[in-house]
């Protein structure tokens, strides 16, 4: 978030809990935020032991334990710890040159351990074949001290279209509701920042006695590799950067959004779909003018009804990933002719979702925040996109108020590095667009943008063509790699309800 520990998923970031930012509390944490804490204090050399690592389909995998104290604070180095979970695979080939890898996760909130137990781990285990790789929990997540539950979730009545005003107000009433709960469990929420994760980063590389890791994040990952950029950019050998979430990234861009359903739409006309554009401009005006009634199968047969905010969401967050494109266009055409089944299992999806709030990615995201102006970017591009601001509901709204930290503006700064960096985005990846490496490249000197056409914020990134590997192992292991575009399979859209 402690409670008994549980995988979150790899690289899930509700949009609930995306963004948002706080002025009231920056001037004590600003001075802060921009400066490395103190050399001093150093931690406790860190002991490995040997862990039997199960992984979900490939077998029992012999890794090695550890866990590392790090201040609750780095600014009170002598006050209260948290303890943090680090899985170590150890290098099975390699000449011994090169830095050991730390992969950080997606979320806020997802772990690094959990990551390398599913799908995903063949590229793990190509990576390891030349460095060590280090899975960290980042701090509040599964093994690393996750905050409690919070017993507060907002729930929207089934019978009503979701209202933006009210749906607003009933979840900063909830999370206010959590923040006190929280607060009067003793959890310090403002220990729950980027800028405290980047420097348990540091500590974790100096009490293995390193002169130099490297780092490989996917997703809000790469937000939190960016600030160790920042903070601790000596100490870092390379950098890998999977979906990539720069310092001002916090909240989309919702013409993002148009653009990843165009580019969607073109795709989608070889499987029978000849206008996706036209057919959500149409479902989001009927819906506008005539909520409908729908029950959802995956919800025991529960009934919702569905108005044009409700679709917006729903849409603008399955737009994302590549399990939810795959079911987007026989979504949309099902609502045109009446039936949105489908379209109500998305929606109260999303209810559920944004009702509830964990701490560590709310404290988080929060912190992050975004500056004057990209709010002010993302309010001109909301008018103008067909999702207004649904792609980051309910944040930042949500944030003003809450009394959580702001990490402030040196925190989201312009970056300029000269570690080398390989961002690697997918083209139609609606989460982390390559517009958001492309802006940061012009800052690394030894900065390269791999883009792989079709690949969206989903495995597909990771295991859609065989060479992203290879490039992700040997740029860890220092060796040149070609920055030339890569192509995966492009998505097949299911084109009836019995593929599902």
């Amino acid at each position: 978030m402690s409670r008994t520990p549980r995988t979150v998923p790899f690289d899930r970031r509700p949009s609930p809990h995306r963004a948002g930012v706080l002025a009231t509390l920056c001037l004590a944490l600003a001075a802060t935020a921009a400066a490395p804490a103190a050399a001093g204090n150093a931690p406790t050399p860190l002991v490995f032991s040997p862990y039997a690592m199960v992984t979900k389909s490939h077998g029992t995998i012999a890794t090695e334990e550890a866990f590392l104290e790090v201040p609750r604070r780095h600014s009170e180095p002598d006050g209260p710890r948290i303890r943090l979970r680090v899985v170590r695979l150890p290098a099975t080939g390699g000449d011994g040159r090169a830095a050991p890898v730390v992969y950080l996760a997606g979320g806020p909130g997802g772990s690094g351990f959990g990551t390398a137990l599913g799908p995903r781990w063949p590229v793990f285990d190509r990576v390891r074949r030349q460095a060590d790789v280090l899975l960290l929990d980042q701090r509040g997540t599964d093994f690393s001290e996750m905050p409690p539950e919070c017993s507060h979730a907002h729930r929207f009545a089934d019978a009503e279209p979701l209202q933006r005003e009210a749906a607003l107000a009933a979840l900063r009433g909830a999370a206010t509701e959590c923040i006190n709960e929280w607060r009067n469990a003793g959890v310090d929420l403002g220990a729950y920042t980027t800028a405290e994760s980047a420097d348990d980063i540091d500590d974790l590389r100096r009490a293995m006695g390193l002169p130099r890791i490297s780092l490989w994040g996917m997703s809000y990952g790469t937000h939190l590799a960016l600030a160790t950029v920042r903070r601790h950019g000596p100490q870092l050998e390379r950098v890998v950067l999977m979906g990539t979430e720069g310092p001002d990234d916090t909240i989309k861009l919702p013409l993002a959004a148009d653009t990843l359903l165009a580019d969607l739409s073109t795709v989608a006309r070889k499987d029978g779909f000849d206008d996706l554009q036209g057919a959500a401009r149409r479902v989001l005006a009927s819906l506008r003018q005539h909520p409908v009634q729908a029950s959802s199968p995956l919800h025991g047969g529960r009934t919702v009804t569905i108005g044009e905010f409700d679709a917006q969401i729903a849409i603008a967050n399955a737009l994302g990933r590549r399990s939810t494109q795959r079911m987007l266009p026989l979504l949309l055409r099902e609502a045109e002719a009446g039936d949105y089944t489908l379209l109500a299992g998305f929606v109260l999806m999303m209810r559920e979702d944004m009702g509830s709030f964990r701490a560590m990615p709310l404290a988080m995201d929060v912190a992050s925040g975004q500056s004057p102006q990209r709010r002010a970017l993302v309010q001109a591009q909301a008018r103008e996109s067909l999702f207004g601001d649904a792609l980051n509901f309910p944040l930042p709204e949500l944030a003003d108020g809450l009394g959580l930290a702001d990490l402030g503006e040196a925190f989201r700064a312009p970056l300029r590095s000269d570690v080398p960096t390989l961002f690697i985005s997918g083209t139609l990846d609606g989460r982390t667009p390559p517009a958001n490496a492309q802006a940061l490249l012009p800052g690394f000197s030894k900065g390269q943008h791999l883009r792989v056409r079709g690949a969206s914020h989903d495995n597909e990134l990771w295991l859609g063509n065989a060479a992203i590997a290879d490039r992700i192992a040997d740029f860890l292991a220092g060796q040149t790699v070609s920055a030339d575009a890569l192509d995966v399979p492009l998505p097949v859209f299911i084109t009836r309800k019995s593929e599902l």
